[in-house]
């Protein structure tokens, strides 16, 4: 459904809806080091507004103790680690950590390597000519472990424990809304994107467009936009009161 028939729809019934939104890349910039990223200050406001009159999630492989430093003084729900448990059973910790340890002896000190509750993210958008060495690493590691890979613009993300994504989430967190958004930007995007295709409500599918978005993205999207266009799209879902 087009974001304008949806906001038909939302507006209506804006306390029974439910909008979903990654983090990087959708509410934040994508920055260069993972700890600067920060909520964009345009979608502040909005998000405050929304957060009054609607059921507002973040989705997100951050950790939630990251967002809950994003989201200070805004009533939204958050959800870290892809929905992943982010205390790890003793044997899946050690491995973790055997990890952790193996990607900061064996790939070049260029790529940094993110240490996350149940994953280890491995940044190389420092060194892009890098991205194969990562690549084949982490491939080396989910053939020889039980891990799961979640790819990223400019990350690779070895993950260890629970395989749910935000799709799995997604399902869960849908039930009983009378209307279902969801925004997100990258590869980890994309299982969202299929669950939205499953629901009898109405819903929406918005990709932050950028030069790295994934063609599958913007496929299963219902519109592909720009940041400045999902602020607007964002106030837009604010005007309850003139309805």
């Amino acid at each position: 459904m087009l974001f304008a028939e949806f906001r038909q729809v939302y507006l209506q019934h804006p306390t029974t809806a439910l909008l979903v939104f990654d983090f990087d890349g959708t509410l934040a910039p994508i920055v260069s080091t993972p700890g600067q990223a920060r909520l964009d200050v345009q979608l502040r406001q909005p998000l405050v507004k929304l957060s009054r009159q609607t059921n507002v999630i973040i989705l997100s492989g951050r950790p939630t103790d990251y967002l809950q430093e994003q989201f200070v003084g805004i009533k939204v729900d958050l959800i870290g680690n892809y929905g992943r448990p982010e205390t790890l059973e003793p044997t899946d910790q050690t491995l973790l950590e055997a990890l952790v340890r193996r990607a900061r002896q064996e790939l070049p000190t260029a790529i940094l390597v993110e240490e996350k509750p149940s994953s280890l993210a491995l940044h190389y958008r420092r060194a892009p000519d890098r991205a194969s060495e990562v690549l084949d690493w982490s491939r080396r590691q989910q053939r020889e472990y039980d891990v799961t890979l979640d790819f990223g613009k400019s990350v690779v993300e070895v993950s260890v424990g629970d395989h749910s994504d935000k799709g799995t989430v997604l399902r869960r967190l849908a039930g009983g809304h009378s209307a279902v958004l969801y925004a997100g930007d990258d590869v980890g995007d994309i299982p969202a994107m299929k669950a939205l295709q499953e629901f009898d409500t109405p819903t929406c599918g918005l990709a932050i467009a950028s030069e790295q978005s994934p063609a599958e993205l913007t496929v299963l999207a219902d519109e592909s936009i720009s940041r400045s266009q999902f602020v607007h799209y964002l106030v837009l879902l604010t005007s309850v009161s003139n309805t």
